[in-house]
């Protein structure tokens, strides 16, 4: 079980090294909440000296310090639907987003259809010819709900063949 310190203190101290050689030697002084930066990985990262048994302290390890730049939101019922169908259908293109892309797609796609849905709905409410007027629904409800079930589902296709399988 390994132990992360994933906040800097007040004695926490940062290295930032300028050669590989210099930050090897940097290892053996560091002590456990101390910060190092490495820029050949990636873009450059920080780690955090920790320890992988808490119980012995010559288990030192650096964790990595990976922190989203955002919060991302959550996906509704339609992002959900668009990304298990490029997951599924088209990997290639999932793929060519990227996590964070395909990610972020998705949540597009959510907003969209969910706009969408909400104008249709509307739309067919404003509608006299549809009878899903209020005084509708007290006259007859259950023929309200079966036409409202109707409506809604004829936007659902709509909405999937629009977004979803698009």
């Amino acid at each position: 079980m390994s132990e992360y310190i994933p906040v800097a203190t007040k004695d926490t101290i940062y290295y930032k090294p300028q050669t590989k050689q210099e930050m090897e030697a940097t290892y053996d002084f560091m002590k456990v909440g101390d910060m190092i930066f490495n820029p050949w990985v990636f873009s450059g990262i920080w780690y955090t000296m920790g320890l992988n048994d808490k119980n012995d302290p010559t288990t030192k390890c650096l964790f990595p310090n990976i922190i989203m730049d955002e919060v991302l939101p959550q996906l509704g019922r339609w992002g959900m639907a668009r990304m298990e169908y490029l997951k599924n259908e088209k990997p290639f293109v999932a793929a060519q987003f990227g996590t964070i892309g395909l990610f972020k797609h998705c949540v597009e796609i959510d907003e969209q259809a969910t706009q969408r849905k909400q104008n249709m709905m509307t739309a067919i409410r404003k509608n006299p010819a549809n009878k899903v007027t209020e005084a509708d629904k007290a006259a007859n409800p259950i023929e309200w709900a079966g036409r409202m079930s109707n409506f809604q589902a004829q936007v659902h296709e709509t909405i999937y063949a629009d977004f979803i399988y698009a």
